[in-house]
């Protein structure tokens, strides 16, 4: 079940981005700058986090999450802000379950392309966003002290 996620998520959003960071990014993000479920927890808490978020949950159990919405730098533009899963439920469609709910609710936001942006050394995201057609557009930047290129699609009806 996908659903707008609460903040009574937060302890439980905080646990699996760290889960899920440790398992996709232990080769690309050094450990001092690996996020703590502290700080995501803070995060998650905080005005304004929860906005354009949507757990994946299952038996009660939440197991992924993406949040989405306007790009910071052109709000003309819809933005996937973060798509994580828990690592156990990797390939099981939980990932493609999100993906599919914030391309279709950002399109009915009315917005035409979206954005993301991933770390260049993580094959696997970039893969998974390749074969749905994203293409990255030239944009670079550094997060955790990681390379990161934005990617983009048309988000045809």
């Amino acid at each position: 079940m996908i659903r707008p996620a609460t903040v009574t998520d937060a302890r439980a959003l905080a646990e699996l981005e760290v889960r899920a960071w440790r398992w996709a990014y232990v080769d690309i993000v050094a450990e001092p700058e690996m996020i703590t479920v502290e700080e995501r927890e803070a995060h998650w808490s905080s005005d304004g986090a929860l906005d354009g978020a949507f757990v994946a949950e299952v038996e009660g159990r939440v197991v992924g999450v993406v949040k989405l919405g306007p790009d910071a730098d052109d709000p003309s533009v819809g933005r996937l802000c973060g798509l994580d899963v828990e690592p156990a439920a990797q390939g099981a469609g939980v990932g493609a379950t999100l993906y599919e709910h914030a391309v279709t609710t950002l399109r009915d936001a009315g917005f035409s392309e979206a954005v993301v942006w991933l770390f260049a050394d993580n094959g696997h995201a970039r893969g998974f966003y390749e074969r749905r057609g994203w293409s990255a557009d030239g944009a670079s930047g550094t997060t955790a002290e990681a390379p990161e290129l934005r990617y983009r699609q048309t988000l045809a009806p």
